[in-house]
């Protein structure tokens, strides 16, 4: 179940790389995958992987995700865990 996509992204500055099916860079679940916050899809990929997770079902949800990764994510966080457990310690509603 796709909840937040391109069309969602508050940003336009990204890159869009295409990706191999099955790339754990886009597709599973988040892990020790290196996270690149200026690859489009891979920042579509954990938002929306996240808001599954989380139960999240609001984009506006989604874009908050974004701007903190965006615009606040620290230059040593680099796994899509890292980016998971920072987002959970930092996102407030």
């Amino acid at each position: 179940m796709i909840l937040f996509s391109k069309r969602n992204l508050y940003y336009t500055d990204y890159q869009w790389t295409i990706y191999i099916p099955n790339d754990p860079r886009v597709n599973g679940r988040p892990d020790h995958t290196a996270f690149n916050k200026n690859e489009g899809n891979e920042m579509v990929y954990l938002i929306n992987k996240l808001m599954m997770i989380w139960d999240y079902r609001f984009a506006n949800t989604g874009n908050k995700m974004e701007k903190l990764i965006h615009d606040k994510l620290p230059a040593e966080i680099s796994s899509q865990e890292e980016v998971q457990n920072w987002l959970k310690t930092n996102l407030k509603f």
